[in-house]
């Protein structure tokens, strides 16, 4: 597990615009979580960490027991971060599923002891990510124009109104240079892909608009946008 590239995976499945914002929400959230854990799986996360990311957290440092509860797993994140409750949620999410997304032993390690409302690959963005940046509501696009862009623009892409998504694998370090360029493309046009999944060696996202749940012109464009970085990167 490389510092780099655990932080940039929490940044896109957090909606985080900051790696200093990614790498925040890592230390509060391994915190917290390591609280938690048995001796064994806490030295299992310790000795699984970037040493970095470990000592600022301070994984190694504190003591398992307890089984957390959902409210307060989320209210020892805001007490950490001074975050909102609800982007101290996303980024309990966030940052367990970019930890299961490396590791699979360790999320089932973290599995056992996390609630059932927080497992999952990760959250739709916070409120306050730059894809929800633009004014007025965004609209949908019709079945048709869905189609066409499905048929010709996006053939690599699948889905329907409510999202489109597609898989690339590739060597493990394009993976990360595609993530690089995604962030410089979502950076860019103020719009994100969510990450569905992601292995050493292949990524899957989804474009749409996660509040409303619904494809719009910006995310068929996003889309196409990531067709290209991929295209790039080989």
């Amino acid at each position: 597990m490389r510092h780099q590239e655990f932080l940039a995976g929490v940044a896109t499945r957090g909606g985080f615009a900051e790696t200093d914002e990614a790498r925040r929400a890592a230390d509060a959230v391994l915190a917290t979580v390591a609280e938690h854990l048995p001796a064994d799986d806490r030295d299992a996360l310790a000795a699984a960490l970037p040493s970095l990311l470990e000592q600022e957290s301070g994984v190694d440092r504190v003591g398992g027991g307890g089984t957390p509860t959902e409210a307060g797993l989320v209210d020892d994140v805001v007490s950490r971060t001074g975050w909102s409750a609800e982007r101290a949620r996303y980024a309990l999410v966030a940052v367990t599923g970019q930890l299961t997304a490396e590791d699979a032993d360790l999320g089932g390690r973290i599995g056992r002891v996390l609630p059932i409302e927080l497992h999952g690959g990760g959250p739709t963005l916070p409120p306050d990510a730059a894809s929800e940046g633009a004014q007025g509501r965004p609209q949908p696009v019709d079945a048709d124009e869905l189609d066409r862009a499905l048929g010709q623009r996006l053939p690599e892409w699948s889905g329907d109104r409510s999202g489109i998504q597609r898989t690339v694998s590739m060597p493990a370090e394009r993976v990360d240079l595609l993530l690089e360029r995604l962030r410089a493309v979502e950076h860019e046009t103020g719009h994100r892909l969510r990450i569905l999944d992601r292995t050493p060696t292949s990524l899957t996202v989804r474009a749409r608009n996660e509040r409303q749940e619904i494809v719009t012109a910006a995310d068929l464009d996003l889309a196409a946008r990531f067709d290209e970085a991929t295209a790039a990167v080989g």
